[in-house]
């Protein structure tokens, strides 16, 4: 909302305009400052030469701006100036909620003045006679007066007419609020209006300060994507990472990440792309706020790759579960440490580690390299690979019991839990176990036979694919 005062007239109160209480707007904005500092931003939000260069000239603005609209004129500069502020303020990372506040401290400040000065009192005998008109008549005691708004008064129990109603009274009785219908009405205009300006402050405050913000957010989010992508090339610059105020580590925990479709991307009522975004910035997010501002991501809403600083402390396991639970899906992840000059290389065999455990179907977590050297070698080419890829051979026209054997063998050999996620009795999975015995001539309830059936399903992959 912005004020319109292009046919709005000043406003006043018994003859004087209702901002005179804020025409001193050096020593008000010196008083207002001075109260920001002691119950605003106590704790040192603000520096110093802040505090007494831009916080009290804006102030200053703001009551400026107050006085301009109250008068019944706009003053557009005003209100750029204090976008201007905004905006510097985002730069150099004053909390918004701090500059809200500080705004709302000075509105209430200003709020009261103005009401305040804008009434007048006076203070009646209540136990005496009172009098009143119909359209403006007043009437009085021997020891008190009557005031009618336009006149008229009355002495020793006489009544008279006027533009007005009043009580009389010589005693000390609680004070009333005397106001003609021109100040009535003024005071009500001016209280709405006092709303709008708080409403074309906050407004412009907030959405200049968004704006430079998500600016910033992206000049560094792109010169980190710049520095990411060159340490994942092979080709790092100090001159990057000083763009970024990033130091470029010694060694790396590299993560490469697979993230499953959410569920509500499936949903024909919604825009999958629109949920996929979301996903990824619940992630980024949590990212954020649970790893230390060194880490660098390439990521997109199906997976992608971290560089974590082996100097920061992190539970990857812990971090894991973290992403996943902001995903709202179960993420799978593959991690090696590194040199950041082997990084491009590592990355690579990140990856195929990755891939592979996403063919074998394994549960969603955490793996590391080397806990599964030995598949990650299967994978290469190869005669053996291609012979242990034909082991399986036997079971091409029972697709049950190779779902059974890759859903056995990813779920740790629970047979309960891969009867569950099978939909079928544990004894179902017992008698398919056994059929895979007599078939491929390798017992998957035996340790050798396990091994061989392992290996096969990892060549098998690669040869099928």
């Amino acid at each position: 909302m912005t004020v319109d005062s292009s046919s709005r007239s000043s406003l006043t109160f018994s003859g004087r305009p209702m901002s005179s209480p804020l025409k001193d707007v050096w020593s008000l904005s010196r008083h207002m400052v001075g109260h920001f500092v002691e119950n605003v931003a106590p704790c040192g939000t603000l520096p110093g030469d802040a505090i007494h260069g831009d916080i009290t000239t804006i102030t200053r603005t703001c009551l400026e701006l107050a006085i301009s609209l109250l008068d019944g004129r706009d003053i557009p500069e005003k209100t750029e100036r204090l976008k201007d502020a905004a905006a510097a303020w985002a730069r150099e990372g004053v909390p918004i909620d701090t500059i809200h506040h500080a705004i709302h401290e000075g509105f209430k400040i200003g709020f009261d003045l103005v009401v305040t000065n804008a009434t007048t009192k006076t203070r009646t005998n209540t136990g005496n006679s009172s009098g009143n008109g119909d359209g403006g008549s007043g009437s009085g005691s021997a020891g008190g007066s009557a005031g009618g708004s336009a006149g008229g008064s009355g002495s020793g129990g006489g009544s008279g007419s006027g533009g007005g109603s009043g009580s009389g009274g010589g005693g000390g009785g609680e004070p009333t609020l005397t106001l003609t219908h021109t100040d009535y009405t003024n005071l009500l205009q001016g209280a709405k209006l006092l709303v709008e300006i708080l409403d074309t402050m906050t407004t412009a405050v907030s959405g200049a300060y968004v704006r430079e913000l998500r600016a910033v957010v992206s000049e560094h989010h792109n010169a980190v994507h710049t520095l990411t992508s060159a340490l994942l090339g092979g080709h790092p610059t100090s001159t990057m990472a000083r763009e970024c105020g990033i130091e470029i580590a010694d060694n790396y925990h590299i993560l490469a990440l697979h993230i499953p479709p959410h569920p509500d991307q499936a949903n024909p009522h919604l825009d999958p792309t629109i949920i996929a975004r979301r996903k990824l910035r619940r992630i980024q997010a949590a990212l954020a706020t649970t790893t230390h501002t060194t880490t660098l991501s390439l990521l997109s809403t199906d997976g992608g790759t971290l560089l974590i600083p082996t100097t920061t402390p992190t539970d990857l396991d812990t971090l894991i579960t973290h992403l996943s639970h902001a995903a709202r899906v179960p993420i799978t992840a593959t991690t090696t440490t590194t040199p950041t000059t082997d990084i491009p290389t590592a990355t690579d065999q990140t990856h195929q580690l990755l891939d592979m455990v996403t063919r074998l179907g394994s549960i969603p977590g955490l793996y590391r390299f080397d806990d599964l050297a030995l598949e990650y070698q299967l994978t290469r080419p190869g005669p053996g690979r291609d012979h242990l890829g034909t082991l399986l051979n036997p079971l091409d026209h029972h697709p049950e019991l190779l779902t059974t054997l890759q859903t056995h063998i990813a779920n740790n050999l629970n047979r309960q839990r891969t009867a569950r996620l099978l939909h079928v009795h544990t004894n179902t999975v017992d008698y398919r176990l056994k059929r895979i015995a007599q078939l491929t001539g390798f017992d998957p309830t035996q340790a050798s036979g396990l091994w061989y059936l392992r290996s096969a399903l990892v060549a098998r992959t690669y040869t099928t694919a």
